[in-house]
């Protein structure tokens, strides 16, 4: 197995045993709605679910945080700033493009109050491009000169992020494929042969207030809709090795969170596959250390893990050639010393048989 990247952010807020996690961990959000105005929607919730997210956040302590637009409900400039103010609280780095609710054919207060309409950024060779397609000329723009420039900056793998996912349920009038929601005509066309060349590995939005994960069918990116703040507290956690995307979605405070290490999760569409001889982590992560941690596949047996010295993480091996090929579902069941009981699940593609 090559070299795991060491992780960028460490997770400073949880007990003085957690050691450093061999992966780049980071938060994806999206549409909070902030609204401070006497108008419209979530005058009360937009604050109130975005706080929660942000205190998860401070006990996360990710890399970074990609926010995928919508910040506001209205795009007023009160609003804009009391996001700001809120998200400055979680004491990482932050991302944030635009939604179509932040008046994004002016990005001018957004610019100004926020950040820049189409961030970038690399992290230990990965770069992540932030579009506001509603500015698609720009956004392209963009995007190829930071693909034109990978090469000499050693990066190695690529993710976008913009508000509309790639590939959305129930809209079949767009002109590449059905459900293609971002990006249509010659734009989709420039989208495409980007991704085709520097293989973009993932496209993160949201737009959709609900979770819709799935791969193009011409490219394999990965589109990543993850559910909204506002109304559900939603987060999606995370961690990235060497191109490998893995992620757990959860609603803050629901603790413990669990990473999986060094296995890509699988979606309808996508090809990644797990093969031979396989050595994974399941890690924990929140104010508590991890107590108990049974690990299965599906609904069968517990699966014989190792406890090692770090007391949230556990490890699993198995031999790929055991299986059937086929998508497995791994499930993890954790207690921490609080009490607190949660469950996660990744699924994933298995090339199997001798």
């Amino acid at each position: 197995m090559r070299r795991m990247l060491m992780l960028v952010g460490l997770f400073a807020a949880l007990t003085p045993a957690c050691s450093v996690v061999a992966a780049v961990v980071f938060v994806h959000l999206s549409d909070p709605h902030v609204n401070v105005t006497a108008q419209g929607r979530f005058r009360e919730e937009g604050v109130r679910d975005l706080r929660r997210v942000v205190d998860a956040i401070r006990v996360i302590q990710p890399a970074f945080v990609i926010v995928t637009g919508d910040v506001t409900e209205l795009g007023d400039e009160a609003s804009l700033a009391r996001y700001r103010s809120e998200i400055d609280r979680a004491g990482v780095p932050v991302y944030t493009v635009q939604g179509n609710h932040d008046r994004p054919a002016d990005p001018g207060a957004f610019n100004r109050l926020v950040g820049p309409t189409h961030p970038a950024f690399d992290v230990d060779g990965h770069r992540f491009v932030g579009l506001n397609f509603h500015r698609p000329d720009e956004a392209l723009a963009l995007l190829e000169r930071q693909v034109a420039s990978a090469a000499a900056d050693k990066i190695k793998h690529f993710f976008t992020f913009a508000h509309e996912p790639l590939l959305a349920p129930d809209a079949v009038a767009f002109s590449l494929s059905p459900g293609f929601a971002s990006v249509t005509g010659r734009t989709a066309v420039r989208y495409l042969a980007l991704a085709q060349q520097q293989r973009i590995a993932g496209h993160f939005a949201g737009h959709l207030h609900g979770s819709y994960d799935t791969a193009d069918a011409y490219t394999g990116t990965l589109s990543l809709a993850v559910p909204s703040v506002v109304d559900s507290g939603s987060l999606r956690l995370c961690c990235l090795s060497d191109g490998k995307l893995s992620w757990t979605v959860a609603r803050a405070g629901d603790w413990p969170l669990a990473l999986l290490e060094s296995a890509p999760t699988h979606v309808p569409w996508g090809t990644a596959r797990l093969e031979g001889v396989q050595r994974l982590t399941v890690r924990a992560v929140g104010p508590s250390r991890l107590r108990e941690v049974t690990v299965q596949w599906g609904a069968g047996p517990p699966l014989p893990i190792e406890r090692g010295e770090d007391p949230n993480a556990c490890t699993l091996s198995f031999d790929c050639t055991s299986l059937t090929s086929a998508v497995y579902e791994l499930r993890a069941s954790l207690t921490d010393e609080a009490g607190n009981r949660s469950s996660s699940r990744w699924r994933l593609l298995v090339k199997g048989g001798k």
